[in-house]
């Protein structure tokens, strides 16, 4: 009996193996330059993930369902909370922007310190083109650096709810277009053909960040009114960002 067991134990462990080697690796390669904050990635334990134990949880769709751009993430990535904390996103190749807002029930950790963007509805914002105190925003023109940007400001301590959306430069109402915030930084894809031991960050060096203001023509009708965002092309994290502590499992 103990022999069969032992054989048991060895076809199974070896079933998995091979279930586990024919799933792609995610990320396929490391986008992670010297100034990205926390722990080298090349450095993590297999099996573990940047965000395990916080107190982090994606927000569903109230029939329980994950956000358009995270379904194939969502089947694949084991649970919700590592799709919409790591993805893969599916912007259809138009990019994607993310605004981490202030949460009153979430410590801010260092947010405060880096505030980037005013809102486009805000009187504050048109008035003053240096107002920056509705939240940090960044984005890029390429899918695969979400992960790479969500884990640089997980360990940077910008905790706060996390509201991201497709379409940074093409799509519908796209970033760029000046609707919805007056700035927002920018991540440039790292390929992978590129020395990583030469990119010191990837979020700065590029020019690429939006730097065009809020649009007049926008501006004149949805001034302290809702900025009408396609709900069908964003998604939202609650809790997000590092703590010590982790507060809490999170998983979902």
């Amino acid at each position: 009996f103990y022999l069969f067991k032992m054989k048991v134990t060895v076809l199974l462990l070896t079933a998995f193996a091979k279930l586990a080697s024919s799933q792609p690796a995610f990320p396929s390669y490391t986008q992670q330059c010297r100034d990205d904050a926390g722990p080298p990635f090349l450095d993590d334990t297999p099996g573990t993930l940047y965000h395990d134990g916080s107190a982090a949880f994606p927000v569903l769709k109230s029939d329980g369902s994950c956000a358009n751009p995270l379904q194939s993430a969502c089947a694949s990535r084991g649970s919700t909370k590592t799709a919409y904390l790591e993805g893969p996103i599916q912007c259809n190749g138009n990019g994607w922007y993310c605004r981490i807002l202030v949460d009153e029930n979430w410590p801010p950790q260092n947010l405060i310190s880096d505030l980037n963007f005013g809102y486009c509805n805000l009187t504050e914002t048109i008035d003053d083109t240096g107002f920056d105190q509705s939240g940090h925003c960044h984005g890029s023109d390429d899918d695969s650096t979400y992960y790479w940007w969500l884990r640089d400001h997980w360990f940077r301590g910008y905790n706060g709810r996390l509201r991201c959306c497709c379409n940074w430069n093409e799509g519908p109402d796209p970033l760029v277009a000046g609707r919805i915030v007056d700035r927002c930084d920018f991540r440039r894809l790292v390929t992978p053909g590129e020395d990583i031991n030469q990119c010191r960050d990837a979020n700065e060096d590029h020019n690429m960040s939006f730097e065009g203001g809020c649009n007049p023509s926008f501006t004149q009708f949805q001034l302290n009114q809702p900025i009408p965002e396609d709900e069908d092309r964003c998604w939202e994290v609650q809790r997000f960002g590092f703590s010590e502590n982790g507060d809490g499992d999170g998983d979902g």
